[in-house]
């Protein structure tokens, strides 16, 4: 086989070290010994707590709002998605997406314009759109974050 180049020692390594996280979190969430099985739960722990941190940002929790139910908001994959995995997409009727992104920035939340292009031109052009905000959520944050969000939501979105 050819091979372009040296490989990259350090992608290895960092690889070698996401693993151990992961073994390290199978072994927070559960009782495991064997290391395959440490890393199944690991995955299923994230894919559970990043469901639930998605749920709080579609539905809302307490008396808070969830961006389903906010005035004006418009969300890329519908509500009932079974493939929405700790990310929401969206955009918000009459602002432009980089304004919200900004708007959101000034409220301490980092999102990202997608726009339609080669990465999401697939999605946003058979619905008409030119560009949406990505929310994306990780095993790591919190639901106190995600209210956060939701509360800068309102205050954005009322204006």
């Amino acid at each position: 086989n050819w091979e372009f180049g040296t490989r990259d020692t350090g992608s290895y390594a960092t690889m070698s070290d996401v693993v151990a996280y992961l073994d390290w979190l199978g072994s927070e969430v559960s009782a495991e010994k064997d290391r395959r099985k440490r890393l199944v739960a690991a995955g299923q722990a994230i894919k559970a707590h990043e469901k639930m941190l998605s749920d709080i940002m579609l539905y809302g929790k307490d008396n808070l709002k969830g961006v389903s139910e906010l005035e004006g908001v418009e969300i890329v994959g519908g509500l009932d998605n079974p493939r929405r995995e700790g990310l929401v997409s969206l955009r918000v009727k009459g602002m432009a997406s980089a304004d919200l992104v900004s708007a959101l920035r000034d409220h301490n939340i980092r999102a990202h314009v997608r726009k339609d292009d080669h990465y999401s031109g697939n999605i946003l052009t058979p619905m008409g759109w030119t560009d949406c905000v990505r929310i994306s959520l990780c095993h790591y944050n919190t639901s106190a974050e995600v209210t956060s969000l939701l509360s800068a939501l309102a205050k954005i979105v009322k204006q």
